[in-house]
């Protein structure tokens, strides 16, 4: 019969088994000081010139009535930004977004990413549901939220509360505080009328299908 080969001594089964930990402890740390270097290398990346995306050369969608430049240029005046961001800075990222978020056509937004050689933000803008003459001869819009909107041509067939009102005294972007509106506003979505008109027993609204119906005061 062959031979069984004798166990290896405690002592050198010890230092094996230290080996081994020592291999491991130092994979370890590489890794660990290749991610922070990594990091601190992306960091200083960002802030590179040849990085930087020249603020109307970001990439996004426009309201209505507004084309990219001129939308792009109102967005960095009322958001105080610069002219150029970095596209891998991820606070640079955070103020575009916080900017964007600041004009009065924003509703929400999406994202800001960084696309192959530049930025990219993804929008929701307000959906005007309501227009309103004002006593100045002015249309203005409202979203469904009653938030007052940028002046801007009123698009066909938008429902329209009939007479006029004193002009907003809040700016475009905010919720128009008149009561008046603010019931015309309800009235319209309640019931889908595309006019909405102030009459003596109360409303008269013209329904989507051209019937009109007399609700209450």
């Amino acid at each position: 019969m062959p031979r069984r080969k004798p166990p290896a001594p405690p002592q050198r089964r010890w230092r094996a088994g230290l080996a081994v930990l020592i291999t491991l402890a130092v994979a370890a740390a590489v890794l660990v000081t290749l991610n922070v270097i990594g990091g601190d290398a992306l960091r200083r990346i960002g802030g590179r010139d040849r990085y930087r995306v020249p603020f109307a050369d970001i990439t996004c969608d426009s309201p209505p009535g507004l084309d990219r430049a001129t939308f792009l240029a109102e967005v960095r005046y009322a958001g105080e930004l610069p002219e150029t961001v970095s596209a891998l800075d991820a606070a640079d990222r955070d103020r575009l977004a916080a900017g964007f978020a600041r004009h009065p056509w924003v509703e929400s937004v999406e994202a800001v990413t960084a696309v192959p050689g530049g930025v990219r933000a993804a929008l929701r803008f307000r959906t005007p549901v309501l227009a309103v003459t004002t006593t100045a001869g002015e249309p203005r819009l409202l979203d469904a939220n009653g938030v007052l909107l940028p002046v801007t041509p009123t698009p066909p067939g938008l429902a329209e509360l009939v007479g006029r009102v004193l002009p907003p005294r809040v700016p475009a972007g905010e919720m128009w505080d008149d009561a008046e509106v603010r019931q015309a506003l309800d009235l319209r979505l309640s019931y889908g009328a595309s006019r909405v008109e102030r009459v003596a027993a109360g409303w008269k609204l013209t329904l989507a299908d051209g019937r009109l119906l007399l609700v209450g005061r």
